[in-house]
């Protein structure tokens, strides 16, 4: 299983991020869609705090709570921002956790991990995908087609 450590702390790192830039975005809405985008982001940022703390439990859980440190932890967090900071719309947040979940997935299967562990991946995948459908919606929908 400790090949399967930086797979869950990069996903941490990710949700750290979404957290954050999804958060900074709520802060940000102006404009005709202001209480939309205000909204949205809100329900954004918060759905991600019982994410990043069911994750955090659970790698406590497989390697132990030293893992969970800190600086290194919002480090790995801060290189996730920097990279999504010049990303072109939201839905970059969410495709990057995309990511980082499917490698976590691929790692909870290499690695044989608990039905529980698996499920908790797989939540916080689906969660994702509703959220990737919600900004794609209000971020890259085109005209209605009758």
């Amino acid at each position: 299983m400790e090949s399967c450590l930086p797979a869950m702390l990069n996903l941490w790192a990710k949700l750290r991020m979404a957290h954050h830039l999804y958060w900074t975005l709520h802060w940000q809405a102006k404009g005709s869609s202001f209480y939309g985008d205000h909204s949205l982001f809100q329900g954004l940022y918060q759905a991600r705090v019982e994410e990043v703390d069911n994750l955090a439990e659970l790698i406590a859980a497989h390697y132990g709570s030293s893992q969970l440190d800190p600086v290194r932890s919002w480090a790995m967090a801060q290189e996730c921002i920097m990279g999504a900071v010049g990303a072109p719309s939201p839905v970059t947040i969410a495709e990057m956790v995309l990511e980082a979940v499917e490698e976590a997935n691929d790692a909870c299967m290499a690695c044989a991990y608990p039905a529980g562990t698996t499920n908790l991946i797989a939540d916080i995948g689906t969660n994702h995908l509703k959220a990737l459908y919600m900004l794609k919606q209000r971020y890259m929908a085109g005209p209605a087609k009758a």
